[in-house]
């Protein structure tokens, strides 16, 4: 998936691309997992699980995405 956001948005937002690239490896998805296990009180996973919600967050967050809808829609 991310070679696809890479070759089409690499060269008009650069930055942001790189930002994404950053978190990727610094919040692997099993780690961000772990983390809401761990500390969440009365929330929990239903049909997303929440590194996937991060993941459609800083897409838009990044503007790689123009809508939340627009990242979910794309994945």
């Amino acid at each position: 998936m991310w070679d696809e956001v890479l070759a089409r948005f690499e060269k008009q937002a650069p930055a942001s691309v790189m930002a994404r690239l950053a978190l990727e490896r610094a919040m692997p998805a099993a780690w961000v997992d772990e983390v809401f296990e761990a500390n969440r009180q009365r929330q929990y996973p239903r049909e997303l699980l929440f590194s996937t919600v991060v993941e459609l967050m800083s897409l838009v967050s990044l503007g790689l995405r123009p809508s939340l809808h627009a990242a979910a829609r794309q994945m």
